[in-house]
């Protein structure tokens, strides 16, 4: 038994120092489900309709190796929290439902999106909805789904709270999907992390409809990811200083909004004249502190916002502190300006022009 204990002891410290497959290797499962009887799974993955659901989800068994199913439960079923005393409930509660702390029951969640939904079927009853307004779609946590449509008009992100994100293509039906994976994350990076920093974060680049560009750079190294998930695709990278860009195999040209010019010379660049004017500022800042100056006046990036494709904002604040409408190209529409202190200057909005 020692001798056992001791070999078992040497795979698991080569498994998890050197990736050592000697245990999970190829064929193990299929001799050990040869020598062992798995437990019969939950029927609910096998059926999957509108009164059974599950999740298939890998066994709690060695190597995985046994099917496993776990029940999704309805409204108004049983459920378990856990905890000393609470028992054992080998499954949980559907989707946009959680286990009540006192009926010990599947219920609704309260959530915004849930709110609207019920506002949205109370109104409807009542014959007062919009002809053009749509009972509001809320996901698997019931939060706002990830897009959300005008019919006969356009679809655009929405974030789990239901504020409208950047990202938006036309209306083509009720099956069409947009994950809007970049939309999301490049609003949470805006939110949670970007006000805890000293500069902006000018990191993901997105698509007109939300999703990854399939290109994205860190520092001077660029390489290619899933435009839906903006998980890494591939083994392909490429390095500015001598490299360009559309070298790379997931390059798209239409999806370059400021293409290299073909006379360029390296070191390259995969940016925008936004995200340049935003390092332009910081190294003025940076040397400036190098220089002995006082910049405490100096570090507000107010006036430069950049919208997750690399374009500028609609938005920005001329050198007398008024706001001006530009274009994505960062030129001055038309001759509006709010000047501080004014509501125009609070209520300031470009996206008509």
């Amino acid at each position: 038994m020692a001798a056992k204990s001791l070999l078992l002891f040497i795979c698991v410290t080569q498994t998890v120092i050197v990736s050592c497959t000697l245990l999970c290797e190829e064929g193990f499962c299929t001799k050990f489900r040869q020598d062992n009887t798995c437990a019969t799974t939950a029927r609910e993955c096998s059926i999957n309709n509108a009164t059974h659901t599950g999740l298939t989800l890998p066994s709690p068994t060695i190597c995985n190796c046994c099917p496993f199913c776990l029940p999704l439960f309805n409204e108004g079923m049983p459920c378990s929290l856990g905890g000393p005393g609470d028992g054992v409930t080998i499954g949980r509660c559907g989707h946009g439902l959680t286990c009540n702390n006192v009926t010990r029951t599947c219920v609704r969640m309260s959530t915004k999106c849930h709110d609207a939904q019920d506002d949205y079927d109370a109104r409807h009853a009542q014959g007062v909805t919009g002809v053009l307004e749509r009972r509001p779609t809320c996901d698997v946590r019931g939060d706002y789904a990830t897009y959300t449509c005008v019919p006969s008009q356009t679809c655009f992100c929405q974030s789990e709270e239901g504020d409208r994100l950047f990202g938006e293509v036309l209306f083509t039906g009720n099956n069409q999907y947009m994950p809007c994976g970049c939309s999301r994350m490049f609003h949470k990076v805006e939110k949670y992390i970007s006000p805890g920093l000293r500069y902006p974060v000018a990191g993901l680049r997105c698509t007109s409809d939300g999703n990854f560009n399939p290109v994205q750079c860190i520092d001077r190294v660029c390489y290619c990811v899933n435009t839906i998930t903006g998980e890494v695709v591939g083994t392909d990278t490429i390095n500015l200083d001598t490299q360009r860009p559309s070298s790379l195999p997931c390059y798209k040209e239409e999806l370059d909004l400021f293409p290299i010019r073909n006379d360029t010379e390296p070191p390259y660049n995969y940016t925008s004249p936004c995200y340049e004017s935003i390092r332009e500022k910081e190294e003025l800042i940076e040397q400036s502190i190098r220089d002995g100056f006082n910049v405490d006046f100096f570090t507000s990036f107010s006036s430069i916002s950049c919208m997750p494709d690399g374009t500028f904002g609609r938005i920005t604040i001329d050198s007398n502190g008024s706001k001006i409408c530009i274009n994505e190209r960062g030129v001055r529409i038309e001759d509006y300006e709010a000047r501080p202190n004014t509501p125009e200057f609070n209520n300031m909005d470009c996206s008509k022009l």
